[in-house]
């Protein structure tokens, strides 16, 4: 339960930021309290005198008990604010709202003015006076497709409208119940004063605390309200045939449950990387700080360092940001997404957490840890810096050329395909934390993906637009990509891959550089011709001879290269290519040069060094 206990560890270092909302409206939810889409808005006095309603579409924190939180279609209030079918038209539902209002409304008087407004039970006939719509006659009965509407699907329209409170008082500037951190107080205390539950052993903190019976669900919002913990189910087989108890099978207080469950749901809904069910999360669980960089921007240092005055709701905010270090978390998805400049991660020293977790469906009701790393802050901070370091290849874009470990998206791109589809998510999920597993543990580049990379871009000509046309600039994109995953291959085999053409005398590199210079030939001899614009248009023989070549490069080459003939004497003798051609063959061996054996992925680096030593040749002769 290590991951747990660092949630819970983190909400207690940032607990002064729950039920704040950030600048875009994202909120650590206090224990006992989840969200909720609300329908309508009712605004009553200070006395519970009603002033004013209106239709507000709003996701809203609203307090909750462990029951209603978990709530299907059981009798379960919440304690304020709630649906219409509670408040007004179902008398089963009404009688447990209004008792457990009743138990309550003297901790806080908006509460009981809250309590006192209801008991009038004007609420339907306010409603109608603003001309929001709780009769059933004035519904439209038929669906955006044309169907009809059954009557229970009439009546739940109007029953699950969701009502939330707002209480003006002259002097106060909190009017929403759901943002009033007083009112959230008082149900916590109420709570504690009448819900004294048996203590336990709690298997997360090692405290004896009252122990959860139920816990949250809806911790991932593209689950549909999956959970992580289940263990109280008589009716089923949570438990049952190991243990004769569910406390047996798994004890957790309701205390650390609720922190760590709302963490976990604010990390991923801040700072997790997201697909489909699956979130995967980075952040620090310590508060250790930085040394500053004084050349940082005001980006890079938010929330490390404060003030010692009164800190405003914004700057605690700013705050609980740099003890979470967002700015981990953005580092973990630069080094999936393939950004940010490795050497500035060292300027960091904290204690980091990564956690992924899943569930097999949108509609499945449970969801799991499928990765967990608690890592020293140097380990992972090293971890990323190998990545960027070693998975990586020269880019070109807008004319720029750079160094770039490429994105996870772009290597399961190049590995499996375009392909689209339930089976393509689940490839791309399990791809992600494969390759999650490459950058924080350190694990090794899979063969099986290297070959899959460079079969694929190996064909060129499968590249298309949508005309049909062939895609150059993308499988340009593609060989680069390939290049990054080859070269990371090599080096977890402790070999050299440098990122410059050298001598390297490998067999696959060599003939490599061969199709880069009959390619080079042909492409210059049509730019002679017909000019830049052509270049791009239509393949040499080079290109379209590549699976081939790949497959037997001896006869292939021997294909090729008298092909070039023609473009040969249009260059005059092609003296400088004739001259590289004959250095390079000059470094194989016999045996290797006649060999027909397939070429391996060094051929890629090769290709792509020499076909870049090309261009900056251009690039240099342009300058001048």
């Amino acid at each position: 339960m290590n991951w747990f206990y660092n949630l819970v560890k983190t909400y207690d270092n940032v607990s002064q930021t729950a039920g704040i909302p950030d600048n875009k409206g994202n909120v650590l939810l206090p224990p006992n309290c989840m969200t909720k889409k609300t329908d309508i808005k009712v605004i009553i006095d200070g006395e519970g005198r009603f002033r004013d309603a209106e239709n507000k579409n709003e996701e809203i924190v609203i307090l909750c008990t462990e029951e209603s939180q978990n709530r299907t279609s059981g009798i379960c209030p919440h304690p304020l604010h709630e649906e219409l079918s509670y408040l007004c038209f179902e008398d089963n539902k009404k009688k447990a709202y209004f008792n457990q209002l009743e138990q309550w409304k003297d901790y806080h008087p908006k509460v009981k003015a809250v309590y006192v407004y209801l008991n009038n039970n004007t609420l339907l006939d306010d409603l109608r006076s603003r001309n929001i719509t709780v009769d059933i006659a004035e519904l439209s009965p038929y669906k955006k497709d044309g169907g009809r509407k059954s009557e229970k699907e009439l009546q739940d329209e109007i029953y699950k409208q969701f009502v939330c409170f707002s209480v003006e008082i002259p002097g106060d500037f909190t009017p929403n119940l759901w943002e009033d951190l007083p009112v959230t107080e008082a149900w916590q205390k109420f709570l504690n004063d009448n819900f004294s539950m048996i203590n336990n052993l709690c298997y997360v903190t090692g405290e004896m605390e009252p122990i959860a019976t139920l816990h949250p669900k809806g911790i991932n919002t593209f689950t549909n309200g999956a959970k992580l913990i289940s263990c109280n189910d008589y009716q089923n087989y949570t438990f049952r045939g190991r243990f004769t108890k569910p406390e047996q099978a798994n004890s957790i207080s309701a205390v650390a449950s609720q922190k760590a469950h709302a963490m976990l749901k604010y990390l991923i809904t801040t700072q997790g990387y997201k697909c489909d069910t699956q979130a995967i999360v980075a952040w620090a669980v310590d508060t250790g700080e930085a040394a500053l960089d004084p050349f940082a921007s005001s980006d890079e240092l938010y929330g490390l360092v404060e003030s010692e005055r009164q800190q405003t709701e914004t700057e605690l905010v700013t705050k609980a940001k740099g003890i979470l270090a967002i700015d981990y978390a953005k580092k973990l998805k630069n080094a999936l997404e393939g950004f940010g400049d490795a050497e500035k991660l060292r300027s960091t020293t904290r204690h980091i957490a990564v956690i992924a977790e899943d569930a097999i469906t949108k509609n499945s009701g449970r969801m799991s840890i499928t990765f967990y790393q608690d890592l020293p802050e140097n380990q992972y901070i090293d971890s990323i810096i190998i990545w960027h370091n070693e998975c990586c290849w020269w880019f070109r874009e807008n004319n720029k050329e750079f160094i770039s470990a490429p994105s996870a998206d772009k290597i399961i791109e190049v590995v499996y395909g375009e392909l689209k589809g339930e089976s393509y998510i689940k490839v791309k999920k399990q791809a992600r934390q494969r390759i999650l597993h490459n950058i924080v543990c350190g694990e090794h580049m899979d063969y099986g993906w290297v070959n899959a990379a460079v079969n694929r871009v190996s064909n060129p000509l499968s590249f298309t637009k949508k005309d049909g046309g062939w895609d150059k600039p993308e499988w340009d994109k593609a060989i680069s990509i390939a290049c990054a995953i080859v070269r990371k291959y090599y080096i977890d085999k402790k070999e050299e891959i440098p990122l410059e053409l050298d001598e390297l005398k490998d067999r696959s590199f060599l003939y490599g550089r061969l199709i880069a210079i009959a390619d080079r030939i042909e492409t210059h001899a049509r730019y002679l011709q017909c000019g830049k614009d052509d270049q791009n248009k239509t393949s040499t023989n080079a290109i379209r001879y590549m699976p081939a070549f790949t497959a037997k490069p001896f006869s292939t080459w021997n294909i090729i290269y008298k092909q070039l003939n023609p473009y040969i004497q249009r260059l005059n003798g092609a003296e400088g290519y004739q001259r590289l051609i004959d250095d390079i063959l000059s470094k194989f061996t016999y045996e290797e040069y006649i060999s027909d054996k397939s070429l391996d992925g060094k051929y890629l680096l090769g290709y792509s060094l020499q076909r870049r030593e090309f261009n900056k040749n251009n690039d240099q002769e342009e300058k001048k």
